[in-house]
């Protein structure tokens, strides 16, 4: 996505003697960072607009407040009927809805793709087991290269470090804790069982990052939490005064352990011992088959004609499949394959997505088929603006596709990632394809920017 902080990076990266060119290679990320991504790496930042990210930003936590609305505008307040609407097993929505308020915390980060006009939307992952929380420590990292810092300062970059906005919130969690310090409360980064070590490498670096900012983390699995005599949590003898959330309901459900120690975490949470960050309940918002019941006529007849303009502008249109009466949904999805992706309602690093156009018809109606015993939704194909990006070692430029990771939370906008792909590997930006690369965030002026250079 050309823009003007772009096309400055690249007429000065274009220079062979340019400290630009080579940055990933002059940049000393954090040790644990290093392990995680540092091989991984694209070879430079993307830009955008300070005030095109802030205003979608705007409009995500405007989407997550349509959202969880929905149960009480369309299914008389009936999370069972809402769960079963957008294809959730009933064991799901019992957990999900376990001590559930109706007004879960706006914590979410966005999936979107930037088409060349905007910002498109395609999934709000609501909740706390959200990757790319350490993502600054790259922002920060590429500021120390000299030369970076330079091109930063002559073009007011600027950035927004996630890490800052979640310690925030829990130390706001960590405020109603009987006993705890407000300040320097005890964390447990908290996973599903025998979970921990799947994404060991990311959860150490959240902890590197989170104790740049003054807070210990601790590490563990749900089940390995046990209840102390007043009621408090604690963690491998450690009393802890908030838990950071990153198992899934699925990983609960079915499992009597883990579900017996979520129904302590849930009490301790209710008694102001030991908070959850963020309960389960906003992964009834998670679904992008939530999504799809905002194209719904009987849904967007609930709406505001402001509510219905952020929708069409901000979301691609999208079916939900697999449920009572998607019928004509099902018809649409087999005649247009060329113009949709299927993708599994709740589901994580790409899995189970088929892009249409990339498959036969015979492959297409296979993948339709699936949807008769799981969740899914088929979703208008966006096609994203491409990221033109330096060859550091031959100079030529090459074209990339972008998936950002945008944040945001009670206090606004909570910063971006990318996670990027060339065409010519493939569709789905995930870094189970050998061929993604990540790279950080930063923003400039443009409008202020622009006056100051007439």
């Amino acid at each position: 996505m050309e823009n003007s902080a772009t096309v400055r990076y690249l007429t000065e990266s274009a220079n062979p003697d340019s400290g630009l060119r080579t940055l990933t290679s002059r940049t000393a990320v954090p040790a644990e960072y290093g392990k995680a991504y540092g091989h991984v790496l694209l070879p430079r930042p993307i830009f955008v607009s300070e005030r095109e990210i802030g205003a979608f930003a705007d409009d995500l936590a405007a989407v997550f407040r349509i959202l969880v609305s929905l149960p009480g505008r369309c299914f008389d307040g009936d999370l069972d009927r809402y769960g079963a609407a957008i294809g959730l097993p009933a064991e799901l929505v019992e957990v999900m809805s376990e001590g559930a308020t109706g007004d879960p915390l706006l914590y979410a980060r966005a999936d979107a793709f930037h088409d060349g006009t905007g910002f498109r939307l395609l999934e709000l992952n609501v909740g706390s087991e959200l990757g790319g929380v350490d993502s600054a420590q790259l922002n920060r990292a590429f500021l120390e290269v000299p030369a970076f810092r330079a091109f930063a300062e002559a073009n007011g970059l600027g950035h927004t470090d996630t890490m800052d906005h979640l310690v925030a919130e829990l130390r706001a969690a960590a405020a109603g804790v009987k006993g705890a310090d407000p300040v320097s409360p005890v964390v447990a980064l908290i996973e599903g069982p025998d979970a921990l070590g799947d994404h060991n490498s990311v959860f150490l670096s959240i902890q590197e990052d989170m104790s740049r900012h003054g807070i210990e983390l601790l590490l563990g699995e749900i089940q390995e939490l046990t209840e102390e005599a007043d009621g408090k949590l604690a963690l491998h003898g450690r009393p802890v005064d908030v838990v950071l959330r990153y198992f899934a309901a699925g990983q609960i459900a079915g499992d009597p352990v883990a579900r017996a120690a979520l129904t302590r975490l849930n009490r301790a949470h209710a008694a102001g011992r030991t908070a959850q960050f963020t309960p389960l309940e906003g992964a009834l918002f998670t679904s992008k088959a939530a999504l799809g019941l905002l194209h719904l006529p009987a849904v967007r007849a609930a709406l505001t004609d402001t509510e219905r303009e952020l929708v069409d502008r901000v979301l691609p249109r999208t079916w939900v499949l697999g449920t009572e009466g998607s019928g004509d949904a099902l018809a649409h999805a087999r005649a247009h394959r060329a113009e949709l992706v299927l993708k599994p309602g709740i589901g994580y690093s790409a899995d189970g997505v088929v892009i249409g156009r990339d498959v036969t018809d015979a492959q297409w109606e296979e993948a339709l088929e699936a949807t008769a015993v799981r969740d899914y939704v088929a979703q208008e194909l966006v096609v994203p603006a491409l990221e033109p990006v330096v060859d550091p070692e031959t100079g030529s430029t090459g074209e990339w596709v972008a998936n950002w990771g945008i944040f945001v939370t009670p206090q606004g906008f909570g910063g971006a990632f990318c996670r990027a792909l060339q065409p010519r590997d493939g569709a789905v930006i995930t870094y189970a394809n050998s061929g993604t690369r990540g790279t950080c965030v930063f923003t400039y002026p443009e409008a202020e920017f622009e006056e100051s250079h007439i």
